[in-house]
């Protein structure tokens, strides 16, 4: 009987390909897949039951063979799942991209994968040579300008931004504890829906949302509630001409990593001027590690540049921030949410 020689190891084993790689080159198929998912709506209707690809293609008014090859993708990803009958039915992710979910990613998607932030991205290249943030080589206007001009891409923004301050209010609220009578500035709040929640957590409180003038006003339920019976106010304007005095707390929620240095300084000297020294200060913001920042933070510092022409910081550059601006630093307290809390005031 013949038997074949045993191999001999190479002394230059083939080199083995680059996997991870390539799978983060091609990631962007399947975030624009997801984002198909989330518009024509497939999410909830696996979460009400089992689908076949008839089914939800004649819903979604969809080719079927088409279809299905962006469904099998997602299959594979782990996003929804299949059964042995062929039917689709909801994987342990799915329900994040339904609306109404308590940790839902829908509007994260509906905005984040636009196409008004995804042409940003193109010209990321030349915001490192000249300097211009991508959003406005893009679209020929700054992000915050541009949406104050469109109406769909303000609600979209502000649908995420909701989202996201209702997720990390519900954290960070049980840490922010003030005797009753504290009046409490929210600045760039938002639709006020994170000062809602500090209302609805301190009881007898008053609040004040200080915010860009708007066209059309969407505030949060619940702040508006507030306002009802007299415990919230609004008032209009930029904190780049000045910041409204008369409150003895101060909120900056996730405000400053939108700006670079200069800007935020802008901000925070225009604060100062309306200060008589006895107010508390509270900056609340992701503060990533001093060491080299992990993917998410590192992913979340670029989309800030590219798109708002801002940046994460570490808690020493916001501890150094405050200084340049006339601030000391109180205490910096982290939370269970990607945030974490710093009480600062005027220095002497």
């Amino acid at each position: 009987k013949l038997t074949a020689p045993a191999p001999t190891p190479s002394e230059h084993p083939a080199p083995v390909p680059p996997f991870k790689l390539m799978a983060q080159i091609t990631a962007y198929r399947t975030s624009q897949c997801i984002r198909a998912l989330v518009e024509l709506g497939i999410p909830s209707l696996l979460v009400e039951r089992a689908r076949s690809l008839g089914e939800l293609a004649e819903i979604t008014g969809t080719k079927p063979r088409l279809l299905e090859r962006v469904l099998r993708h997602l299959v594979n990803e782990e996003v929804i799942s299949l059964d042995a009958q062929g039917h689709y039915l909801p994987s342990p992710v799915t329900r994040h991209l339904v609306p109404g979910h308590p940790q839902s990613l829908h509007n994260w998607v509906a905005c984040e994968l636009d196409p008004l932030l995804w042409r940003s991205w193109e010209n990321l290249p030349e915001q490192l040579r000249t300097g211009t943030t991508a959003f406005d080589l893009a679209h020929g206007s700054a992000f915050f300008d541009w949406h104050a001009q469109d109406e769909a891409a303000q609600k979209r923004f502000d649908d995420q931004m909701n989202g996201a301050s209702k997720g990390i209010g519900a954290v960070v609220v049980d840490k922010l504890a003030f005797a009753p009578g504290t009046r409490i500035m929210d600045v760039g709040g938002g639709n006020g829906s994170f000062l809602a929640q500090i209302l609805d957590r301190n009881a007898e409180t008053t609040g004040t949302l200080f915010e860009l003038p708007r066209g059309v006003e969407d505030h949060d339920p619940l702040f508006e509630q507030m306002r009802s019976n007299g415990r919230a106010t609004t008032q209009y304007g930029s904190f780049f001409e000045h910041v409204p005095g008369g409150a003895d707390v101060y909120l900056f929620s996730r405000v400053f990593h939108d700006f670079d240095d200069e800007a935020a300084i802008t901000i925070l000297q225009n604060t100062s001027q309306s200060l008589s020294g006895k107010e508390r200060l509270y900056l609340i913001d992701m503060m990533t590690s001093d060491a080299a920042a992990d993917a998410r933070g590192s992913s979340q510092d670029i989309f800030m540049m590219t798109q708002l022409g801002g940046r994460e910081r570490t808690a020493d550059e916001f501890i150094e921030l405050l200084a340049k601006a006339g601030f000391e630093t109180s205490s910096i307290t982290p939370t269970a949410s990607p945030v974490s809390i710093l009480e600062f005031r005027l220095a002497g």
